[in-house]
């Protein structure tokens, strides 16, 4: 089964290196001092998303440990090691002279953690262990996966007004390492992709789908207006972590080719529980941490 987790869920991704933050770290791991590598690169992908140009620059997490369970070598670190102290980036020299990059086995996973509001924050990121510097001129932009899931809703996207997009919102059960698993959210955007989808797809039918990402951010400058004076300009930052759905299968897959639904309903239940005690050992750190009043 674990194979089948590898092989239904890949991303490929071939760009510019645009940023790298990574550096060591050691930690405590079953009482022994363990010594490990990780954090994030960036890659900026020009491709063609939803039918127009568009500037990708995608967040790829890695982590390895120096040495694999069998305390031999591990060649993800060495990998992840190489990136940090030999790529060039965007962001250490210009886009001339930074590595094109290739990722071909890299996967989706969910980031889920409470806030300081107590709201669950739930998006997409992908992550990989391996990274190949490749030449100039053999660099294709690609941005695209390739993942089996269980359906687990569909519906029509609707704006805050209430009124609908013209999307098509997928949630996909992904199963992962350790028997858990990730709801993740994908959209449909183009009509012939939504008919597919609509009318091949029901809740519970493992699929493959095909697709592209789409993980863009922009800043807008917005005027506040104030009492008296000057208006106040600010500035945010708007990020967009999507998954299109830009192709699949017609048919579920049946069989061994399936997820066993029972197997499924129990890493959701899991994963039910993971979040709720992840939620109350966040609200304990926040009461613990408020500030005590003081009395007049």
């Amino acid at each position: 089964m674990l194979e089948r987790i590898k092989d239904g869920n890949t991303v490929k991704i071939e760009g510019i290196l645009s940023e790298i933050d990574l550096k060591y770290s050691t930690f405590m791991k079953n009482n022994v001092e363990t010594h490990g590598v990780g954090g994030s690169i960036k890659v900026r992908v020009d491709t063609i998303v939803n039918g127009v140009q568009t500037q990708l620059e995608i967040p790829v997490h890695m982590f390895a440990t120096k040495t694999t369970k069998n305390g031999g070598a591990n060649p993800a670190y060495e990998s992840i090691e190489r990136v940090m102290n030999e790529y060039v980036s965007i962001a250490a020299s210009d886009i001339d002279h930074a590595d094109r990059i290739r990722i071909t086995r890299g996967q989706i996973t969910m980031n889920e953690y409470y806030g300081q509001n107590g709201n669950l924050v739930s998006f997409p990121r992908i992550g990989a262990s391996f990274v190949t510097k490749i030449k100039k001129e053999d660099c294709k932009p690609d941005a695209s996966f390739n993942v089996t899931f269980v359906v687990g809703a569909m519906k029509n996207e609707v704006d805050r007004e209430g009124v609908e997009t013209g999307r098509l919102l997928v949630t996909g059960l992904i199963p992962q390492y350790g028997g858990k698993i990730d709801v993740v959210p994908f959209v449909a955007v183009n009509p012939g992709v939504i008919d597919g989808v609509s009318n091949y797809w029901n809740d519970g039918d493992t699929v493959r789908a095909t697709g592209k990402l789409n993980f863009t951010s922009k800043t807008e400058s917005f005027t506040q207006s104030v009492d008296f004076g000057d208006p106040v300009v600010s500035t945010r930052t708007i990020s967009v972590s999507e998954l299109v759905i830009t192709g699949g299968s017609s048919t579920p897959l049946e069989g061994d080719f399936a997820y066993d639904m029972s197997d499924i309903q129990t890493a959701l239940a899991d994963r039910k529980s993971r979040l709720e005690a992840s939620k109350t050992k966040s609200a304990a750190g926040k009461t613990r941490n408020a500030p005590e009043k003081s009395g007049k």
